[in-house]
C-alpha cells in the first residue's frame, strides 16, 4: 500500500511518497491530532531481549544502552539534566541563546527538520520559535524510541505551535537511529532535510560507531546539527556522571531489563553503580557492578559473576575539537565552520560531505 498524505496548507507530508512501502510492523497513528509513525521493526521486548543475552555473553559484558530510555528512564534523565552538577545542560543552553540565529541559518523554509533522540524537546521549542519568527515553513519530525515520552513532548510543542496558525508542522517517529536512517533513504524528497542530534547523544557511541552513524545519515543527503561535549576536566565529568541522580538513571536500566525479559533476572540488591574515565576512547563509562558472587539464569543460559565484576551500561564521549574533526572525516565529512563558547570548551562546527550534504556539527566541547 502506498501512502499519499497532504497537509491542510497544501504542503506535502513528510510521510507522503509514492515509493514508500511501510514495514509490516510499522504503523501511523494519530494522537489528539498528532501524527506519530511507528518505525520500530519489532516490539521493544522482542528486539532488546536478544541484545541483552548477546551483551552478557561478550568478553566485555554490556547491556544495550536503549534500556535506559524507557518512559521512567527519560523521567529520571530529566532529573539528571536539572542537577547542578550536570554542566552540559547549562553550557548548551548558553550556546543556543548566543548562537541560535547562526545555527538555524542553514535551515530554509520548506525544509524537513528531523530531531534524533528528541527527549523533552525544550531546546527544540527555542529553535522552532526562531524558525517561525523568520517566517520559515518547517516540517519538524521528532524521533525517539519511547512512544509515551515522544507523545508528551509533541503535545507540548503542539500547544506552542498550533497547526492552525503556526508555520511549523509537527509529527513524530517512534524509531531507533537505524530505523530513522533507513526511513530517510526510503523517503527522499525534493526539498532539503536537516537532522538535529543534540545533547551529546552521538557521543554515547565509541568514535568508530559515531562515524558510522554520521556516514549513514549523510548518505541520505541530509545536513546535520550534532552536539558533542569536549570537556577534559575529569573531576567535573565525574560530578556530572556519577552523582545520585545519574546513578538512579543508570540503575533503572536493570529494572527495564527485567521488564523486557519478563522475569526478575537482576535483583537490584545485588547491583550497584560505578563510573570511570576511559582515556583510550576519551569517554566516561558507567557500569553495573556485582556486589557479591552471583549467578544469573536467563533463557536457559547461566551467567556467573564474581563480586566486583561489571556490566557496561552507557558511555559518554568527551571529544576535543581535533577528535571531532577526525570522527567527521572518517564519516566522509570535512569540518568547515565552528561556533564555540569563549573558552572554546563548548561549541558548534560545520562539516561538508562532497556535494550531497552541508552538515552542521554542534560540538559541545
Amino acid at each position: 500500500m502506498t501512502t499519499n498524505v497532504q497537509d491542510t496548507r497544501g504542503w506535502p507530508s513528510p510521510f507522503a511518497n509514492a515509493a514508500y512501502q511501510p514495514d509490516a510492523s510499522s504503523r501511523r497513528v494519530r494522537y489528539g491530532g498528532l501524527q506519530v509513525h511507528n518505525l520500530r521493526r519489532q516490539a521493544a521486548t522482542g528486539s532488546l531481549a536478544p541484545s541483552i543475552l548477546q551483551g552478557l555473553r561478550a568478553e566485555e559484558r554490556e547491556l544495550p544502552s536503549l534500556l535506559l530510555w524507557n518512559d521512567q528512564g527519560l523521567s529520571l534523565f530529566n532529573g539528571v539534566i536539572d542537577s547542578a552538577d550536570y554542566y552540559l545542560a547549562n553550557k548548551e543552553w548558553a550556546l543556543l541563546r548566543d548562537e541560535v540565529q547562526n545555527i538555524v541559518a542553514s535551515i530554509s523554509s520548506g525544509d524537513r527538520l528531523v530531531e534524533l533522540g528528541a527527549g523533552n524537546m525544550k531546546k527544540t521549542a527555542l529553535i522552532l520559535h526562531i524558525l517561525q519568527s523568520q517566517r520559515k515553513y518547517i516540517h519538524y519530525i521528532a524521533c525517539d524510541v519511547d512512544r509515551a515520552a515522544l507523545q508528551r513532548g509533541l503535545r507540548n510543542l503542539q500547544a506552542i505551535f498550533p497547526a492552525s496558525v503556526s508555520s511549523i508542522r509537527i509529527q513524530g517517529l517512534v524509531a531507533t537511529y537505524e530505523d530513522c536512517a533507513a526511513w530517510l533513504k526510503r523517503n527522499p524528497r525534493s526539498g532539503h532535510t536537516s537532522l538535529m542530534w543534540l545533547g551529546n547523544s552521538m557521543a554515547n557511541f565509541p568514535p568508530p560507531e559515531a562515524s558510522e552513524y554520521i556516514r549513514s545519515f549523510l548518505s541520505t543527503g541530509a545536513s546535520m546539527i550534532i552536539a558533542l561535549d569536549g570537556c577534559q576536566d575529569h573531576e567535573q565529568i565525574a560530578r556530572a556522571y556519577e552523582g545520585p541522580s545519574n546513578q538512579k538513571f543508570v540503575l533503572n536500566g536493570l529494572r527495564h531489563a527485567n521488564d523486557v525479559l519478563g522475569m526478575d533476572a537482576f535483583d537490584m540488591s545485588n547491583w550497584t553503580f560505578l563510573g570511570r574515565w576511559n582515556p583510550e576512547l576519551w569517554m566516561h563509562e558507567s557500569f553495573y557492578v556485582a556486589e557479591r558472587d552471583l549467578t544469573l539464569t536467563i533463557g536457559g543460559e547461566t551467567f556467573a559473576f564474581r563480586k566486583g565484576e561489571t556490566i557496561r551500561s552507557i558511555r559518554s564521549g568527551k571529544w576535543p575539537k581535533p577528535k571531532v574533526v577526525d570522527i567527521c572525516r572518517e564519516a566522509g565529512g570535512d569540518v568547515v565552520d565552528w561556533w564555540m563558547n569563549p573558552d572554546e570548551s563548548y561549541g558548534k562546527s560545520a562539516i561538508l560531505r562532497g556535494y550531497l550534504a552541508h552538515a552542521l556539527i554542534d560540538s559541545l566541547s
